[in-house]
């Protein structure tokens, strides 16, 4: 799989922020990729079936790729929610995000003939710019489902684009690897295990729209996170 080259720099980085949102500003890059969640309504599951649900995101993918192209990372689709990394080339994560969860909504609508909302308001984003947090989190986000107890490893569970890569499945964009490693060490790496400790940093570091390990309260610096592989020769 081929690296971007971003993750070879020094993490200086400009973004332009723009117009006030009701959260949080937008922040627009074209340097650093996004983690992406989004949430059913009222954390409810789908109202169809996950592999439903699935193919929908395929299709749904494909679509806003066409009207605002991205670089595509990992997707993983759970029953209440999906967490999605990516790149903007164009610098337009609002855009994309926009008519992907848009064409998805209306799919999982007209399926279940429903006017309901099916998420539950804006999604949440957050820009890694650290290459040693990167790997941690992209981990996190593919252990989703064995935190679950669905699956005991990351590449087992069906609705991933990890899932897809690792055993030749159809999806609709090329995924785009974020780290200059050999396929085999990456996916050892991605199951081995994070600690409880380590994945509430993580959440609360996605909360961030800079993503942002919480400082300790007795030293006043950033807790450490495990170091992710180290860089193949």
């Amino acid at each position: 799989m081929r690296a971007l080259n971003f993750l070879s720099r020094d993490f200086t980085y400009q973004v332009q922020y723009l117009s006030p949102m009701p959260r949080k500003q937008l922040i627009r890059t074209n340097e650093f990729p996004y983690h992406i969640i989004s949430r059913v309504n009222n954390k409810e599951w789908f109202k169809v079936p996950i592999d439903e649900v699935w193919e929908y995101a395929l299709s749904s993918f494909r679509r806003a790729n066409e009207l605002g192209p991205i670089s595509f990372h990992a997707f993983v689709l759970m029953n209440n929610h999906y967490h999605l990394l990516v790149s903007t080339p164009n610098q337009d994560i609002d855009y994309f995000m926009r008519n992907f969860n848009k064409n998805l909504a209306d799919s999982i609508r007209t399926r279940t003939k429903r006017e309901n909302r099916v998420f539950g308001g804006r999604y949440t984003w957050s820009i890694v710019t650290n290459e040693n947090y990167l790997g941690n989190v992209v981990r996190y986000v593919f252990q989703n489902p064995v935190r679950a107890k669905i699956v005991e490893r990351v590449e087992d569970y069906p609705f991933s684009s990890l899932h897809c890569e690792s055993f030749e499945k159809y999806f609709p964009l090329k995924v785009q690897s974020l780290f200059e490693y050999r396929n085999t060490e990456l996916i050892e790496s991605f199951n081995t295990s994070i600690s409880e400790k380590e994945s509430d940093l993580i959440r609360k570091g996605l909360r961030r729209g800079c993503f942002q390990v919480a400082k300790s309260s007795n030293t006043g610096r950033s807790h450490n996170l495990s170091a992710f592989l180290t860089r193949a020769s």
